[in-house]
């Protein structure tokens, strides 16, 4: 019973620290979602392309866009 009780933190723990909040998320066709603008303006920054604003993530998650 005891082994629960440490186990289920340390689960916890792992299963929140599994996906940092804020990388750059392939969304669909094409389009990444970003948390913020600056985020998204250097990930295409950095591939020499310009973001194109696709608006704003479902739930308000972040941003949508695209590297041209």
């Amino acid at each position: 019973m005891n082994w629960r009780i440490t186990l289920f933190p340390l689960a916890l723990v792992i299963a929140g620290c599994s996906t940092p909040p804020n990388q750059i998320v392939p969304f669909r066709d094409g389009v990444l979602r970003a948390m913020t603008y600056t985020q998204a303006s250097d990930y295409c920054s950095a591939k020499s392309q310009e973001p194109k604003w696709l608006g704003k993530a479902p739930a308000e998650s972040g941003v949508l866009f695209q590297c041209q």
